[in-house]
């Protein structure tokens, strides 16, 4: 297992590591064949991001900038903690890339998989953000965790409700290198989360075993009660995915 987590991964993206740091992840990188599909997958989802979302600066950033972060020589206030706290929510290396992904696709209908350069039509997200990639639709709306990946390396892991009774199931699009949360909208799934994936190792692994950390989070913030059983996954299925 690798020693670099995900902050330290986007901290190199950013250009934030100092050069021993980003001489010693390099290295690794070259024997960890995960850690460079890794970071290989974030510099893209960043790209890819940035193109979506075009940063602009504003003249008035470094102003405010100051203001959240002064305190004053008595002691910190709670509201000069509380300013403290926003600046480190929302410093460039706290920004999840693929959150941001997530939303261009939400908001412009994106193709995940040529973001990533592998030539294939890719995972289509509507703008609406409800998927449009009929293979994958096809294995939320029938397969079961069980039956294991499709031909195309497409599985799904976790079966679960949220608070509004609405089905949810995690997914993998292995050969896009994404994974993913999606919840039943009407008669689709709409795509909450998602995540790039490692590299495949020579084990059999199931899709819920493999998921990423982002997705696992977003499973915690959405499900109430119990991830369903085969039965009642089947059960699901068998009822279209209705209450």
């Amino acid at each position: 297992m690798t020693a670099f987590d995900d902050e330290t991964l986007m901290r190199w993206c950013d250009g934030e590591l100092s050069p021993e740091e980003t001489a010693r992840l390099e290295a690794t990188a070259l024997a960890d064949p995960d850690l460079a599909v890794r970071m290989q997958a974030l510099r893209r989802l960043q790209t890819a991001t940035r193109a979506a979302f075009p940063a602009t600066v504003d003249a008035r950033d470094a102003g405010l900038a100051r203001l959240i972060s002064a305190e004053p020589v008595a002691g910190p206030s709670p509201l000069a903690r509380l300013g403290r706290t926003l600046a480190d929510v929302l410093a460039p290396r706290r920004a999840v890339v693929w959150a941001g992904l997530a939303t261009a696709a939400f908001i412009g209908g994106v193709l995940i998989g040529p973001m990533l350069g592998d030539g294939r039509d890719g995972l289509r997200v509507s703008p609406d953000g409800v998927l449009a990639d009929a293979g994958l639709v096809r294995v939320l709306d029938s397969r079961l965790a069980a039956e294991g990946p499709d031909g195309d390396g497409r599985a799904v892991g976790l079966t679960f409700q949220d608070g509004e009774r609405r089905w949810c199931r995690t997914f993998q699009a292995r050969e896009d290198g994404m994974a993913g949360l999606a919840c039943r909208q009407g008669d689709g799934w709409a795509v909450r989360v998602l995540a790039p994936l490692g590299a495949a190792g020579g084990e059999v692994r199931t899709a819920s075993s493999d998921t990423p950390e982002p997705v696992l989070a977003a499973v915690d913030a959405a499900i109430v009660g119990q991830t369903a059983d085969a039965a009642a996954e089947a059960r699901a299925r068998d009822a279209d995915w209705r209450f």
